[in-house]
């Protein structure tokens, strides 16, 4: 835990947010719940101690109740103050906002991660998306962007028409997508190869929304859930169809959680991850900042399982692409060596790998 001046501990952002989420919880919908909660968010993507941040950006009727916070000496402290603010209502435990890292945490993680596990030694920009289903970014927009940032591949991925309310393209426009990545090799190809990937839905039976003649024309075909994403039932037999789908070499976002919103579904993740590894489906890190999916624990299990993994920024706009550091952060924190990663490899080698599904790992 980090210290003041003074020598005491000093609270993380991620439980300054925690305490202004919990108080949130306890408020009915309204102008003063909507408040907390973008008080929560901002303490958790701040880029330093969040307390001035907040109490800056704060509604007057706010800031009080934030240096409250802030000048709590510690987390039991900061606990016994949102019990005392909630009038005596202790915070309930919120799965959907476990084992999620602040943007403080990630810089604290990388700065002691093994070199070959930060952003700047990425070759491959993996998972982003364009206007072409719903990204904000043309795709050579985001492509220049990716070559910027020093990525010698990349790999669009829009959404399939399975996902109506993204947009997802249809077979007529993979088709015409497919025209601007040749286009682009074409003319930029040697400084950065693009790879047309597709991100396809896992139906509720466990099948997936394109068919194999389409997806055999893919560079990659990436299965996702974003459906039927109760924590319920069990949802094993669900995964590994998909896994098991042929063409299908990444499972992304495996539990299709969301930050404060939806803790995802619930499998037999042994199970899951054991099928991913003998298929040789990789397993996604979804770095985006609401998703970190899956965590540093279940990405230890994947791993475990004999796992490989690709790192996604699921960037819907330029700015989004430094998301990639908060996968980079969830694979140095659950221990992943940079060899079981393709973000990590030569082109040539994503190139052999795409190639030939069935010889293993690049």
């Amino acid at each position: 835990m980090m210290r003041t001046p003074a020598g005491r501990a000093a609270l993380s952002n991620r439980a300054l947010a925690e305490a202004l989420f919990a108080l949130a919880d306890q408020e009915s919908p309204g102008d003063r719940r909507v408040d907390l909660l973008k008080a929560g968010y901002r303490a958790l993507d701040a880029r330093g101690p969040a307390g001035r941040e907040v109490l800056g950006s704060a509604p007057g009727w706010l800031r009080p109740l934030v240096a409250q916070l802030v000048a709590c000496h510690g987390e039991g402290a900061l606990t016994a103050a949102v019990e005392r603010l909630g009038a005596g209502r202790k915070a309930g435990r919120r799965p959907a906002r476990e084992r999620f890292l602040s943007r403080t945490d990630v810089e604290s993680i990388l700065a002691s991660a093994p070199e070959e596990l930060l952003p700047q030694r990425m070759r491959g920009a993996f998972h982003w998306h364009t206007r072409d289903s719903d990204g904000r970014g043309t795709l050579e927009g985001m492509a220049r962007a990716c070559r910027r940032r020093g990525a010698s591949w990349a790999v669009v991925s829009d959404h399939s028409r399975g996902l109506e309310v993204a947009s997802g393209l249809d077979r007529e426009g993979v088709l015409l997508q497919r025209h601007k990545v040749r286009r682009w090799n074409d003319t930029h190809g040697e400084d950065l190869l693009l790879l047309q990937g597709l991100e396809v839905e896992i139906l509720e039976d466990g099948t997936v929304d394109v068919p194999r003649v389409e997806r055999n024309e893919l560079d990659l075909v990436i299965a996702a859930v974003h459906r039927r994403l109760e924590p319920g039932p069990d949802q094993t037999e669900r995964l590994l169809r998909a896994v098991e789908t042929p063409g299908v070499r990444v499972l992304a976002h495996p539990r299709g959680r969301l930050f404060h919103r939806r803790q995802g579904i619930r499998a037999r993740w042994e199970t899951v991850f054991a099928a991913c590894a003998e298929r040789g489906v990789l397993v996604e890190v979804n770095g985006f900042p609401r998703r970190q999916d899956p965590d540093w624990e279940l990405t230890r299990l994947a791993s475990e399982a004999g796992c490989s993994f690709v790192l996604a920024s699921d960037a819907h706009a330029v700015a989004h692409l430094e998301y990639d550091a908060f996968a980079c952060a969830i694979v140095a924190r659950a221990g992943v060596p940079a060899g079981r990663i393709l973000n990590f490899a030569q082109r040539e080698a994503v190139e052999d790998w795409i190639g030939n599904p069935g010889a293993g790992v690049w």
